[in-house]
């Protein structure tokens, strides 16, 4: 039976997610929090104007159905789902800024609307206001976690469209640690360093799995309204955290996700706030996505003014998790500008002392957040 374009988004979700957090970590030292939702969301709203041989080769890189109407209609049905999670707080916000006067095309308009409820604000972007103007837009969005997205070096006289995704999520757990219970421990940042750090605890009945082909653990807690949960996956070695990414860069993720089983366990875990900044273009590139940086790229369903290639994708994100649950944020950017003319047995311990990851999953298969925390203090 053929999926219907949901399922077919989130099976690609999975793998994008999978991907993305791959070539972030791999170039990316020390803790770590992105959001390859944000990251597809924005780049969605480009592909939304590809035409020609650009649809499939972006669908691929952004592992949607190459169909275009599939892709997007599909991805539009995952962002309602998840703007309606139950007893949560998730906000996912859309806006396009374009060059004062450049003229976009209706079609163009008009799918934005439909699929991501987004409308178009003229801007000057060699105004240093501008940037100030962005910034405002984002930091309302994410209740002041991420701030100052972009600056005005962020454009240049050829910038024409900047597409900004914002992704908001403050949940609380299921079962909320209890704070009389939090006390300081040492969390080994590697074999012979370590640092005291709060440690939550609590012992209760999760979804728990021994993943015995990663030589790790895993831990998925849910939020409230059980739509949303966090997923931690400790490797068994205080330094097993790289091969541990090495191994997950070809994991079926989905399935991984949701290969918990509930039993009680008990939970030391961490209190940890991490901020991360991303440049994303060489990392997207080695993702597939090469082309859409491109001078070959054809985004004529954008504007037919000019020839438009994506210049710059850039990406803040937040996360905080604490006794009574978690609050995270992300944001995207992404510039077009013109081309240049030229150029079961005992109970189970999971005690998070030494470096994770984490993913912030909705439905087990769609990736909101994903990370890792080396040192939490």
């Amino acid at each position: 039976m053929m999926d219907t374009p949901f399922e077919a988004v989130a099976k690609g979700n999975s793998e994008f997610s999978r991907e993305f957090y791959r070539v972030v970590a791999e170039a990316e030292p020390g803790n770590l929090v992105s959001s390859p939702m944000s990251c597809l969301i924005a780049l969605a709203m480009a592909h939304a104007g590809a035409k020609g041989d650009s649809i499939p080769k972006i669908a691929r890189g952004l592992r949607l159905p190459e169909n275009i109407t599939d892709a997007l209609q599909g991805l539009s049905e995952v962002v309602e789902q998840l703007r309606e999670a139950p007893s949560v707080e998730l906000s996912i916000a859309n806006k396009i800024y374009v060059k004062q006067d450049f003229p976009i095309l209706e079609e163009y308009s008009t799918a934005l609307e439909k699929y991501f409820q987004v409308e178009a604000e003229n801007v000057v972007f060699t105004d240093p206001s501008t940037a100030d103007k962005i910034n405002d837009w984002v930091s309302n969005q994410t209740k002041d976690k991420i701030k100052n997205l972009v600056d005005s070096n962020s454009f240049d006289g050829l910038t024409r469209l900047v597409l900004v995704n914002a992704i908001y999520f403050k949940g609380p757990w299921l079962k909320p640690f209890k704070k009389d219970k939090t006390h300081n421990r040492p969390f080994f940042t590697d074999e012979n360093n370590s640092v005291e750090v709060p440690f939550m605890y609590q012992k209760t009945h999760f979804p728990y799995n021994k993943l015995d082909e990663l030589d790790a653990q895993l831990l998925v807690m849910p939020y409230e309204g059980l739509e949303l949960s966090m997923a931690i996956i400790l490797p068994n070695k205080k330094e097993g955290l790289k091969e541990l990414e090495e191994k997950l860069a070809t994991a079926d993720l989905g399935k991984l996700l949701q290969s918990g089983y509930p039993r009680d366990v008990e939970v030391y875990l961490p209190k940890f706030k991490i901020e991360t900044s991303l440049d994303l273009v060489d990392h997207l590139s080695k993702m597939g996505l090469s082309h859409i940086f491109s001078d070959d790229v054809n985004l004529t369903g954008i504007s037919i003014a000019e020839e438009l290639k994506v210049s710059k994708v850039v990406q803040k994100a937040f996360i905080e998790v604490s006794e009574e649950g978690t609050e995270a944020a992300a944001a995207t950017a992404v510039n077009i500008m013109a081309m240049s003319a030229l150029l079961p047995q005992r109970l189970p311990v999971l005690k998070c002392d030494h470096p994770f990851v984490f993913y912030l999953n909705f439905k087990s298969s769609h990736v909101l957040f994903g990370g890792r925390v080396t040192n939490p203090a």
